[in-house]
């Protein structure tokens, strides 16, 4: 498998996606006031089937509409941890060849299946 993450891309790709899904994650929060904002004018016998109407909506979506905000969250971080991990093993792998080098082995080329067992230059 070949990875080649432009890293800067992504983080601007990420930041983007962070900032546009900032009102819908308030939203998620805010849900429950605004429709109970929204019944309590509705006091009159006229208006409280519509009341109860909004108060049922409210009641059936609020668990999906927190779900959704939990999983764009979630999403984010992910991606954003799955970048950092790129880059932190991008690091670690450059280290490696490094020490390797010190010590003088030589690195079997991808693909190899040969032992790297007395893989050290001459």
């Amino acid at each position: 498998m070949d990875w080649d993450i432009d890293v800067a891309g992504t983080s601007k790709v990420l930041t983007d996606t962070q900032t546009a899904a900032e009102p819908f994650n308030k939203l998620s929060k805010d849900y429950g006031d605004k429709l109970t904002n929204l019944i309590t004018p509705l006091k009159y016998d006229a208006f409280a089937v519509v009341a109860v109407a909004i108060g049922e909506y409210a009641q059936h979506w609020q668990p999906t509409i927190e779900a959704a905000a939990k999983q764009v969250g979630s999403s984010l971080t992910g991606a954003s941890n799955a970048v950092k991990a790129y880059m932190n093993g991008q690091h670690d792998m450059v280290l490696n060849a490094q020490q390797a080098a010190g010590r003088g082995e030589i690195p079997k080329p991808p693909g190899s299946t040969r032992p790297t067992a007395g893989n050290r230059a001459q």
